[in-house]
């Protein structure tokens, strides 16, 4: 049987933070227009005493080095019984919380403007701190494991859009809205009984723009106020928004180079999104994923690490010079590579491909459809930026052919391809 629980910490920085994206802000955070946060899911098979830790933060990335130390001191404060290795961290990539790593000289240079306005001290003070904060999330999740009836659907969306106008090599969008539901009983979704939303679609959270100094979750805070009022949910059920592959796709009303938006567009773009996961939560649409009475459960982690090689003199130069180890650049007998963790969840029938960077939507739907073609049962979906930040993943044309800002942290034009590689190989596994 599987037992599922829930927490939430807060992990809003003090004013003053330097904000994440958007590197060219020229002030800190100046205020607070909603809390951030960490959410973790933690997944208990009660026949094997397996637990899987997912924990979905607003932030713009969490590097691969953060993610293990926050697994470390995780699996010590739950004693153990939830192991590092079955920690999953995951970013929603706001644009509007805080900076959590340095080594982006490279573009401060470029753009002129001093480094480390904050001289360094949340990089240096805060992040440890936070570090114990998101872990403490999984303690939480630990004492609140229970029974729960898991119920899901697929539908479509059109919040996003392909913001490369010009670029005819990348031109998909991944546009599948993925609903996850975890009910106390099955039957009512509506107040006590509904323990958590989970919803997952590809969609920047840049809503709120570069002249935005308030932290914040962008538009997802706006989706959940809604979903809260509509399923007239307690205080503490959980609603989590899962990004998906993102890398090229925007919301619908923000225009690439057009930076300077209100805080109604973010809003509107929140609406858009409450009503499409409020129409995706019919119950005669939704399919059973798991049952308390299920006797025969399935939860599985696959994990796997592979290297691409970096063959661009003007990238090696680059991610060398830069000292881009927080991207996963390695060297190893004279050879440049970025090291990528993958991971696939099981939960069930849901398959949860783990991926770290931003890949473009084309990679995302290529994930999702070598897991159906393997089993047409499967429900798949795929998460960015998930215990990792290696960059930008795209097409092999937009590197070569069609080049924008993106490719300039994009290490090869082949990473896309490997992962999906690795992906069928790994769906073997499960």
């Amino acid at each position: 049987m599987l037992e599922v629980g829930f927490s939430r910490v807060t992990i809003t920085p003090p004013l003053g933070t330097p904000l994440g994206g958007y590197e060219n802000r020229k002030k800190n955070a100046q205020g607070i227009h909603d809390e951030v946060s960490a959410r973790c899911m933690l997944f208990k098979d009660t026949e094997t005493d397996m637990h899987i830790a997912l924990i979905v933060c607003d932030l713009l990335w969490i590097t691969e080095e953060i993610a293990t130390d926050i697994g470390q001191i995780a699996e010590k404060l739950t004693r153990g019984i939830v192991k590092q290795e079955n920690i999953i961290l995951h970013a929603i990539h706001t644009h509007s919380s805080q900076r959590i790593v340095e080594g982006l000289d490279f573009f401060y240079k470029k753009v002129k403007k001093p480094h480390n306005i904050d001289k360094g001290w949340y990089v240096k003070y805060g992040v440890p701190y936070l570090k114990r904060v998101i872990a403490s999330s999984v303690y939480g999740a630990l004492q609140n494991l229970q029974p729960t009836v898991i119920k899901a659907n697929k539908t479509t969306t059109e919040v996003g859009h392909n913001r490369r106008y010009e670029d005819p090599a990348s031109q998909l969008v991944d546009r599948e809205l993925c609903s996850i539901l975890f009910l106390k009983e099955d039957g009512n979704i509506k107040g006590e009984n509904v323990r958590a939303i989970f919803y997952n679609l590809a969609n920047h959270c840049v809503a709120l723009g570069e002249e935005n100094y308030l932290i914040s979750q962008d538009w997802p805070h706006y989706t959940n106020r809604i979903l809260k009022s509509t399923f007239q949910l307690p205080w503490n059920s959980l609603l989590i928004f899962g990004q998906g592959t993102a890398g090229n796709i925007n919301p619908w009303n923000c225009i690439f180079d057009q930076e300077v938006r209100e805080r109604y567009e973010a809003e509107k773009v929140g609406q858009q999104t409450a009503a499409d996961v409020i129409r995706s939560l019919r119950n005669e649409d939704l399919s059973l994923i798991a049952h308390p009475q299920d006797s025969n459960s399935v939860l599985k982690l696959v994990a796997k690490k592979i290297r691409v090689e970096i063959t661009d003199p003007a990238k090696i130069e680059m991610f060398q010079g830069f000292n881009l180890t927080v991207m996963g650049y390695r060297v190893e007998e004279n050879k440049h590579y970025l090291e990528i963790p993958l991971y696939l969840i099981r939960i069930n029938s849901i398959v949860i491909a783990c991926v770290p960077g931003e890949p473009f939507s084309e990679f995302g739907i290529a994930i999702k459809k070598e897991i159906r073609d393997f089993n047409d049962k499967f429900f798949p979906l795929v998460l960015e930026l998930t215990t990792g930040a290696s960059g930008y993943i795209i097409p092999r044309d937009s590197y070569h052919k069609t080049k924008g800002y993106e490719e300039s942290l994009a290490a090869s034009a082949e990473t896309g391809y490997e992962i999906v590689k690795a992906f069928k190989d790994m769906i073997t596994e499960l």
